[in-house]
């Protein structure tokens, strides 16, 4: 099952005594066994309460013999067995010998007293492998897969009622551009932001725009945005913002380029007929990049895209070649843009 579906289940139903998690999303991973504990009502600091093992260096047999061994201090104990890369066709270089029958024997018979949460931070299993089939027989499994770019909107939507705010959609697509598809991350920003409104508050673009974290590539389509809407004095802060984290105009000037970039060479392929997933690959980009460029594409034309670009480079050799203070050549190329 899917991380929502799991989620649902783990809240309102009896903890199974084996859970396989596989996927590559480590925040839904580390979501997953925080919502098992907190169901067990396992304080980590508890050391009977919850124990890990990585199982490129502890073979599962010493697992399955945790799992068996009583709790002497706890109700309940949550051992959680991490890199279960044979589970998958993936090789790996370890002296562990895992005793995969000792695995096979527990799956028929488990304890009541333990859980055991298996994590295959891995996008697929080998399903011809005997133990992965009598795992997906035996277990609950929730596959935690890296999120797609057109599910953002949902994840969004899904903290913010976890957290009790209320995005308006300015606020939200602010969001998305800083954060991407980084859930980890998003969570951070939602959390900060329903600390700042309280429960049931409201989150208004300014109250985004203040207090969102500028992350690098993002913050590049930010200032691509307000050169769409004309917006010196948005674009003015947010360089402002980016000066007191130490962020180098000159740094800055690339990665402003380096989108309008992307964004003329995404112009290009889909007049070509390339398709979404075809750009990404063939730009070497995230599709969540391409997705961006995409939304934005339609707002310029080639040739103006090419100014712009024109005018970057313009603005960086002004500064190499000490021809004007760099921050002041950043502010100044801010103007340009927005006046081309």
């Amino acid at each position: 099952m899917n991380y929502l579906d799991a989620i649902k289940d783990l809240k309102n139903k009896k903890i199974p005594p084996v859970i396989l998690i596989y996927g590559e999303e480590q925040f839904l991973i580390e979501s997953v066994v925080n919502q098992v504990a907190n169901r067990l009502g396992n304080d980590r600091q508890a050391d009977e309460a919850l124990i890990q093992y990585d199982l490129e260096e502890i073979p599962v047999d010493d697992v399955v013999m945790e799992v068996e061994t009583y709790p002497f201090f706890a109700d309940h104990k949550l051992v959680v067995a991490n890199q279960a890369y044979f589970l998958t066709a993936k090789q790996v270089k370890t002296q562990v010998e895992h005793n995969l029958d000792r695995l096979l024997d527990y799956l028929a018979e488990p304890v009541d007293f333990s859980t055991l949460v298996i994590v295959a931070p891995y996008d697929k299993l080998d399903e011809r492998k005997k133990v992965t089939k009598q795992l997906k027989k035996q277990a609950m499994v929730v596959h935690c897969e890296a999120v797609k770019t057109w599910e953002i909107d949902k994840w969004v939507a899904h903290l913010a009622k976890q957290y009790q705010v209320y995005l308006d959609k300015a606020a939200e697509q602010l969001l998305i551009n800083e954060t991407g598809t980084n859930l980890g991350l998003l969570e951070k920003e939602i959390e900060k932001l329903a600390l700042y409104v309280g429960e049931s508050g409201k989150v208004t673009a300014e109250i985004a725009q203040d207090l969102v974290s500028r992350q690098g590539n993002a913050t590049g389509l930010t200032l691509v945005d307000m050169v769409i809407t004309k917006n010196l004095t948005g674009a003015i802060k947010i360089y402002r913002d980016l000066m007191k984290l130490n962020e180098e105009p000159i740094a800055l000037i690339g990665l402003l380029a380096s989108q309008l970039r992307t964004i003329y060479q995404v112009k290009v392929l889909l007049r070509k007929g390339y398709r979404q997933q075809q750009m990404a690959k063939e730009l070497r980009v995230h599709p969540y990049v391409v997705k961006m460029s995409l939304e934005r594409e339609k707002k310029f034309s080639l040739d103006a895209l090419y100014r712009y670009i024109e005018v970057c480079t313009d603005a960086d050799q002004a500064i190499k070649q000490g021809k004007m203070d760099k921050e002041l050549a950043f502010e100044f190329l801010l103007y340009q843009l927005i006046n081309i």
